[in-house]
């Protein structure tokens, strides 16, 4: 997944840096461009922070790594950053989860730079297709190696996020009809699920065990029963276990789900005898922490390190050598 503002500029004398990189807007607010060095799991934790606190700048609080001097540029009124700044005020976007904010506000950032200071009214149909085309491909690379990617997935995204943004803009009186109420786009059907098969399920979970990410293990195992969101099983708590129900409340929905976990008593034994191994990483707050920093998982983090454990799985890795195999512990 891609996070807001972070790009990685090739270096012919080493490795590849990383750089938080705002945009037009936040740049005339007074944010500069932040270098985040070369390890990538770090620079995307900064990024994730400096991202969080332009969040809470927008949204008009104090925020102490905002840099001197720096103020919100005042929109004028009617254009696509004004309406981008009345609907992160408004009700309908307080009543997005936290992660839905997230995956909303790139694309938010991207409508600012493509139309921030022009007016809604000067969004119509053919002003939506030429957003979407824009949005469709990146070109990476320079000379011989310069590569042209499509990428329709991430452009019909922010077209959904227009179609929203517009949607309010109608409700506000900014315009009378939503110009990408009817985009006309369509993406190929997504292949069907493949669900793993049970000796499948134990085989990732002992790779994971092998290569000294006993948490992503765990995680592996309770969601085969649990089911949940990746977020929902980060975010479980230790006590959880201790019921005969396992209680955890959906992000999303922000409803609580009881899970009878007396039924996988295989299960329980393996997340207890997790929090009582010796050397073990344990929270009084959350079940599963990363084994590098013994805190909260980062969302993407976790997503590297699962990719890498089933590449290993994959490449057929023995998952019971006496001697586990070294997967570099980059910060969550």
């Amino acid at each position: 997944m891609k996070i807001r503002h972070l790009v990685c500029k090739p270096n012919k004398a080493g490795p590849a840096r990383h750089y938080w990189q705002p945009s037009t807007d936040l740049r005339a607010g007074g944010w500069r461009v932040q270098p985040l060095g070369h390890d990538p799991a770090a620079a995307m934790v900064r990024a994730e922070e400096l991202n969080r606190e332009v969040d809470a700048w927008r949204a008009g609080q104090a925020v102490p790594g905002a840099p001197v001097g720096a103020r919100r540029a005042g929109a004028a009124p009617g254009t696509v950053q004004h309406l981008v700044e009345a609907y992160q005020r408004s009700r309908w976007w307080a009543k997005l989860a936290p992660a839905t904010r997230d995956s909303y506000q790139w694309a938010l950032d991207a409508i600012a730079a493509w139309a921030g200071d022009q007016p809604v009214r000067g969004v119509t149909p053919p002003a939506v297709q030429a957003f979407y085309e824009s949005q469709l491909r990146r070109v990476e690379g320079t000379g011989r190696k310069r590569r042209v990617i499509e990428t329709p997935a991430k452009a019909a995204a922010a077209v959904r996020v227009l179609r929203l943004l517009l949607q309010v803009g109608v409700r506000l009186g900014y315009v009378a009809d939503n110009a990408a109420a009817r985009p006309g786009i369509s993406l190929e059907r997504a292949r069907d699920p493949v669900i793993w098969a049970p000796d499948q399920v134990r085989h990732m979970a002992a790779v994971a065990d092998r290569l000294g990410w006993r948490s992503m293990a765990s995680a592996i195992l309770l969601n085969e029963w649990i089911g949940q969101r990746e977020a929902d099983v980060l975010s479980l708590r230790p006590w959880a276990i201790e019921a005969e129900a396992l209680r955890l409340r959906q992000g999303k929905t922000g409803r609580w789900v009881a899970l009878p976990v007396h039924l996988v008593p295989h299960l329980v034994t393996r997340l207890r005898a997790e929090r009582e191994r010796p050397g073990a990483v344990v929270s009084a707050e959350l079940l599963l922490l990363h084994e590098g920093t013994g805190q909260r998982w980062n969302p993407h983090t976790f997503r590297h390190v699962f990719a890498a454990v089933r590449q290993a799985a994959a490449e057929g890795i023995d998952a019971t050598a006496d001697q586990p195999a070294v997967l570099e512990r980059r910060p969550a």
